[in-house]
């Protein structure tokens, strides 16, 4: 690239996956990089209850503008947000699925394989190992930790092959989970007289209790699977309409349960707390850039790498 370019740099609709016309991601590289291996990437993992045609990848950019203006920008090496596959929504008021699109009939692991396809190709396109941090707002956060807990993802590439889309994908040095969806069968009961929360949870994963008890963050076992991760935040806003502050407790319980704690350095563990109802913490993008910053802060003062 010339040093006469303008910067920052996008790419929209980059193509990670033949499986459908929403395997597609957004990039945006800051600046020219001359010290990457000192740098990271953000990833960022729209929500929209695995359904919403009207949310996606480009969700991402006002909070991506936001954040470019702060310092800690330069600690950035690229940004990228990931499309997905998403569920069957037949009564969405403007765009309705249908039973013959690809792209509207996904069903649990076909979300989180597409984030490990997309990761994958980032990761052999740019080198960037485990330098990265993964954000998701709302499903998007489910699908992060569902990603360090991933059992075919691995520490450190291997020569063996590994079967399924997830082969060789490097778990995040980082999670930031905002406004997230830790503990699904709790999430339903909450509330219980809301159908279109047991609508969507079905929808994405199926009738089953045991199975959305099986994909839910707060289940997970992290020593087993994310054994590098060093550090995660979970942000929330008591302004949430939506998702209730009891699933970021419910998450906070299960990791230090798990031995993380805002005390350590190698398992760090923090709770911040936002403003905002539950989409205008992206939809102005002020308070996910916040949160986003936070998260690189205390990577760099952990020391990346």
């Amino acid at each position: 690239m010339s040093s006469t370019e303008q910067w920052p740099q996008y790419r929209h609709d980059v193509q990670y996956s033949d499986e459908s016309r929403l395997n597609t991601l957004e990039l945006c590289f800051p600046r020219p990089t001359t010290s990457e291996h000192e740098q990271l990437w953000v990833i960022y993992l729209h929500g929209g209850a695995w359904q919403d045609p009207e949310i996606d990848a480009s969700s991402f950019r006002q909070a991506q503008d936001a954040l470019l203006e702060f310092p800690e920008a330069e600690q950035i090496a690229g940004l990228a947000s990931i499309n997905y596959r998403l569920s069957p929504y037949p009564s969405h008021p403007r765009d309705p699925s249908t039973r013959s699109d690809p792209a509207r009939n996904a069903r649990h692991p076909d979300h989180v394989d597409d984030v490990l396809t997309a990761i994958r190709h980032l990761q052999q396109t740019f080198a960037f190992g485990n330098r990265y941090i993964l954000v998701g707002h709302s499903c998007g956060a489910t699908l992060a930790f569902q990603v360090a807990l991933d059992r075919q993802s691995t520490s450190k590439p291997s020569s063996e092959p590994v079967a399924g889309p997830s082969r060789h994908v490097i778990p995040p040095i980082a999670i930031l989970g905002v406004e997230g969806l830790y503990d699904l069968p709790a999430l339903v009961k909450y509330h219980h007289n809301e159908s279109v929360y047991w609508s969507f949870v079905t929808n994405a994963f199926g009738s089953v209790e045991s199975v959305w008890k099986a994909v839910s963050p707060t289940r997970g076992d992290y020593d087993a699977t994310w054994s590098d991760g060093r550090l995660v935040v979970i942000a929330h806003s008591r302004e949430d309409e939506l998702v209730e502050w009891d699933q970021a407790d419910l998450m906070h319980q299960a990791l230090v349960s798990q031995g993380w704690d805002e005390a350590r350095r190698d398992r760090e563990l923090k709770v911040i707390e936002l403003r905002g109802k539950h989409d205008e913490v992206w939809q102005t993008g002020v308070e996910l850039a916040r949160a986003i910053v936070f998260t690189l802060q205390r990577v760099t003062e952990q020391g990346a790498g």
